[in-house]
């Protein structure tokens, strides 16, 4: 697969990926060695095309492979032999370098596609390790205000409730309010973080293929995600029906003797495709990233 003949600036055909104002020069597609079909590909086509760019750079796969067995032998092997601090740090690693770092290299390479560009991805995305990294700080920023925010409202209706005294006052709803001051701190705190999470998807991309720093890139996302949205719900929608398969050994009956260790085996094999499924949406992510760019 190709994306062009990599003009643009020094060779690096159309990088970085930003918004029309903020493009140095012109910003029209031929200056960018973006092909026009990438604005017209369909969700369905998107798909397709990150299932070939997966196929077309195989340590994508590889990669993927080796970061989701490590995590699988730190869950079922690490907790038998090391301290649970050292399986806590790391699962930490491998989650990070799983959702963080090989989503970055994906999101290189898509872009390579996608522009033509001749830079290799390793140099490009060890030049915005310090974006990301500043963007992992506000994004772990916002969740703990939330969980401050939802904290603060489940104390306060506590008290509230302390003060009336329900109990007494209203006897019949004493349990009633208690759940609702419980679910109305769940919501504070769930539906913010849901929000936050949608908002700030293409944030990442925005970091390495924009070069955008971490509050530019939060609020470049966040407009994207308004512009994009049904499209996006699709996205997300499908990226929680795959990766929900990695749960399933949560919902599924335990067996004992051979039954049973062809039930944990299969369980084990789903867990790590819908793992490794999360491949093919990183790349599905970065084009639509640059599809909202240059389409915006």
């Amino acid at each position: 697969m190709t994306g062009g003949d990599g003009r643009g600036p020094s060779g690096t055909g159309g990088l970085p990926i930003r918004r029309d104002a903020e493009t140095d020069g012109c910003s029209c597609l031929d200056c960018r060695n973006v092909d026009a079909a990438t604005t017209r590909r369909s969700l369905f086509d998107t798909v397709r095309w990150g299932w070939q760019l997966c196929r077309a750079y195989p340590p994508i796969l590889v990669l993927g492979t080796a970061l989701v067995t490590m995590g699988t032998l730190v869950d079922a092997v690490g907790a038998r032999v090391l301290p649970t601090p050292v399986v806590s740090l790391l699962s930490l690693v491998v989650t990070v370098g799983f959702f963080v770092g090989l989503r970055a290299y994906v999101a290189t390479l898509a872009a390579r596609e996608l522009t033509g560009s001749t830079l290799s991805p390793w140099p490009w995305c060890r030049r915005a390790i310090g974006r990301v990294l500043l963007l992992v700080a506000v994004l772990l920023g916002l969740v703990f205000a939330l969980s401050m925010l939802s904290t603060v409202v489940t104390t306060v209706l506590f008290g509230v409730l302390l003060l009336v005294d329900v109990q007494s006052a209203l006897p019949s709803l004493g349990q009633p309010a208690f759940f609702a001051v419980i679910a109305t701190s769940v919501v504070v705190l769930v539906a913010p973080l849901l929000l936050m999470v949608f908002k700030c998807w293409f944030a990442l991309e925005a970091c390495l293929i924009g070069r955008y720093g971490p509050i530019d890139a939060v609020r470049v996302s966040w407009g994207m995600t308004t512009a994009y949205r049904r499209k996006l719900l699709r996205l997300v929608a499908a990226v929680v029906v795959t990766l929900g398969i990695s749960y399933v050994d949560g919902v599924t009956p335990s067996l004992s003797g051979g039954p049973g260790t062809l039930l944990t085996g299969l369980q084990t094999a789903l867990g790590a495709l819908g793992q490794l499924s999360a491949v093919l949406w990183f790349a599905v992510t970065a084009h639509l990233y640059v599809q909202s760019i240059v389409d915006g």
